[in-house]
Formats: structure tokens, C-alpha cells, sequence
């Protein structure tokens, strides 16, 4: 049997709720705000708002206050219906649609806070980047030995430079001119000889 990736099985009816697995909730945050805005304007605002307010004593409910229990119950209802069982069991604790929206939105997207979060590279411990970490610090400062930072020489030549020099300018000279120096290259060498080659 073929199985397409990111597809629904579920939930593309008028009269089920749609299908949450748990891989694409933002397909599904706006499915389901669909879904109860055509069942019922009311529902959604259920969600989104929170439940109604409604007395503890059943016994004394009005009509108009059995009405709105019964959306508060289908609304819970449909929700429920929705979800996957691995999703459902973590949130079957919550007592209203709302509380049960924000509890999925929470676990499948995360806060805000997390998402702008930094995170190192090289501890993998949030708050710094790697040219900033701590532990990256530590490691160089117990390398005995430390690359320098290569510094190239620039010449230029102006037609002043050009007279003069074009008597005794040779080869070697202008070769010279491009040349990087370094104090230590020799010892350098020789590490990265070591290293890489031993």
C-alpha cells in the first residue's frame, strides 16, 4: 500500500473533525479553524476565547445555559476526536478546548522565546555563540601552540618609484614585494608537518 508523506487519511469531511497525527499542526490549526467556524461560529469562539461560564449546579441550568454546556461539551468533543492517540494522551487532562488548543500549539511550535534562542555550536549550551564559548576558550589557552595571524605586505608603485627602480629592480625583488612574512613560520611548519604527516 502506497503512503504519501504529509498526506491526511482522515478528516476531510464536512461532517468528521480533521486528523491530527502530530507532524503538521499548522495544516491542522487551520483546518480545524475552518472546520468549527462551518459547524458553528460559536464553537470556534470556544476555542479561541474559552469555555462558557457556566453554574455548577446542573439542576438549575436555563435552556440558554444547557445550550452553551452542550457547545462547551461538542467543542471538547471534536478536539479530542481530532487528535491522534499519542497526542491524545497528552492532553487528555485538560478540561477545556482552549486550555487543550494552547497545550498542542505549545508542544508543536514551541514558544517564542525558544525559537530566537542561541544556541553554541561547540557546547551545545544556549546563550553564546562558538566564537564567544567559554569552553572553546579553554581549549586554545591549553594548545601550546597558537596559529598567528598571517600579516601580508602590500607594495605599490608610483611613477617616482618607477624611475628609480628601473635601473636595479630584478626579479627577486618584485617576488619579495608579494611575500607573506611571519616570525615563527619555520616552527609552524614544521607542527602542521608533524601533525598532518607523521
Amino acid at each position: 500500500m502506497e503512503t504519501n508523506k504529509g498526506f491526511m487519511a482522515e478528516g476531510h469531511s464536512v461532517s468528521r473533525p480533521p486528523f491530527f497525527d502530530g507532524t503538521d499542526y499548522t495544516y491542522l490549526k487551520n483546518r480545524m479553524q475552518d472546520f468549527l467556524r462551518a459547524q458553528d461560529y460559536e464553537l470556534w469562539k470556544i476555542v479561541s476565547k474559552g469555555a462558557y461560564e457556566l453554574p455548577a449546579d446542573e439542576d438549575t441550568w436555563t435552556h440558554e445555559q444547557i445550550r452553551k454546556g452542550t457547545l462547551n461539551s461538542s467543542t471538547l468533543n471534536m478536539m479530542q476526536c481530532a487528535v491522534h492517540p499519542k497526542e491524545y494522551s497528552r492532553v487528555s487532562t485538560c478540561k477545556s478546548t482552549k486550555e487543550m488548543r494552547d497545550k498542542l500549539e505549545l508542544i508543536n511550535e514551541g514558544t517564542s522565546e525558544k525559537s530566537n534562542m542561541i544556541v553554541c555550536y561547540e557546547c551545545k549550551k544556549p546563550g553564546h555563540m562558538r566564537g564567544e564559548c567559554p569552553e572553546l576558550k579553554k581549549k586554545l589557552k591549553k594548545d601550546k601552540f597558537t596559529f598567528k595571524k598571517a600579516k601580508a605586505m602590500m607594495a605599490t608603485w608610483s611613477d617616482e618609484d618607477e624611475d628609480e627602480n628601473d635601473q636595479g629592480s630584478s626579479e627577486d625583488e618584485e617576488i619579495r614585494c608579494l611575500m607573506a612574512r611571519s616570525d615563527n613560520f619555520n616552527e609552524v611548519l614544521q607542527k602542521i608537518t608533524i601533525q598532518y604527516f607523521a
